[in-house]
């Protein structure tokens, strides 16, 4: 693995690292998932919130070490949407979720992911907003909580799913106006408002 690093300039960094690995545990929650035993619900979701911590650390360590890019700044959501939207959809598999919420998030998701990198080839760069991360930190809540789907040692979880990620939904399409708002501005060589 050293080796493909050091061929790699950009997989030589750790930020990137983390990236990459949040990627590479989608396969794996893919396949223990849907196995219908409460450990490898709990498992799974375990593993969701160690990956979810890792989005975090990978920006700490950008900033510490100044491995900030531009690469990075677009691997780091594509791999947080990949993760998220592939644990969404377990949980409409699983009917955990119903298939509508699943479908707006995700739809959400892909929009912003294009108009961000669409701004990208013009040269600007769309920043995560505020209510764009309140949005992430509820849906993360909310995913870890529906992947454990039942209560355990007195915490509700999966009512504190369903409310997390109702308020997700409704921070998502209010943050993704915001953001359609401000690819518009950029598309018409606005100046835009820093959120």
């Amino acid at each position: 693995m050293t080796g493909i690093f050091s061929k790699v300039p950009w997989l030589s960094h750790l930020p990137n690292q983390l990236t990459l690995g949040r990627i590479l545990v989608i396969p794996f929650l893919l396949l223990v998932y849907p196995i219908d035993f409460k450990a490898t619900k709990v498992i799974c979701a375990l593993i969701f919130a160690l990956a979810g911590i890792t989005d975090i650390l990978d920006g700490y360590f950008a900033r510490l070490y100044k491995q900030e890019s531009r690469l990075g700044a677009l691997l780091d959501p594509i791999a947080d949407k990949m993760l998220s939207g592939a644990c969404l959809i377990l949980l409409a598999d699983s009917q955990a979720l119903p298939a509508m919420m699943c479908g707006t998030l995700l739809c959400r998701d892909i929009a912003i992911s294009g108009m961000r990198m669409m701004a990208l080839e013009e040269g600007h760069t769309i920043k995560v907003n505020s209510l764009g991360k309140f949005k992430t930190i509820l849906q993360d809540v909310a995913i870890f909580c529906l992947m454990i789907g039942e209560d355990m040692f007195d915490i509700p979880f999966r009512l504190t799913g369903m409310v997390s990620i109702w308020l997700a939904l409704i921070v998502s399409l209010y943050s993704g106006y915001l953001y359609f708002e401000e690819f518009l501005e950029i598309s018409t060589n606005k100046p835009t408002v820093e959120s």
